[in-house]
Parts: structure tokens; sequence; C-alpha cells
């Protein structure tokens, strides 16, 4: 996220419980989206550098973040909003 590449971001990306690499054009459009809002937040590269998460709470092939901790801390106000979905035995973070 923090580097900029939309790409790349979209391709760990699901929704409606489908990963969008594998809806037809989906990739493209998202990463076209996606790309001038990361622009937004590489200032904060710094506060992700090294990123390690742990205490997610995993249900079934749900998981949440919003009690985990994370190092550096200040990266756990973002990762907090985070939900992820397991399809295929892969984890892609989602909306809902």
């Amino acid at each position: 996220m923090v580097a900029g590449d939309g790409n790349t971001v979209c391709g760990l990306m699901a929704t409606n419980g489908k990963a969008i690499s594998s809806i037809p054009n989906a990739a493209a459009a998202c990463g076209k989206t996606i790309t001038p809002m990361l622009d937004q937040i590489k200032e904060l590269g710094a506060a992700f550098k090294g990123l390690k998460i742990s205490g997610a709470t995993v249900n079934g092939n749900q998981a949440t973040f919003e009690s985990v901790t994370t190092e550096p801390a200040l990266a756990a106000d973002v990762v907090a909003s985070f939900k992820a979905v397991k399809i295929g035995g892969k984890w892609y973070v989602t909306q809902g």
C-alpha cells in the first residue's frame, strides 16, 4: 500500500467472496481506482516498515483485526479496520 502499487494491492483483495484477480477486468479497474488513493499514504511508509501483526480474530474463513497488536504500534489504528476472507486456501483483504 505505502509503495503506491495499486495492482499488487488489488491482487490481495476480494469482493463478494471472490478474489478480485478472478473477476474479469476487475483487477485492472481496481488498480486504476486505488493507485491515486495510495499516493496519498506514501508518506506513512515509515509507520508500516517491517509491519508485524498479531492477535487477529479468525472464525472459519473470516478474520478481523480489531484487537490486534502491531509492530510498529502506529499501524494498529489502520490495520484494525481491515477484514479478511480465506478463498481457496489463501487470505484476501475484504470490506465485509
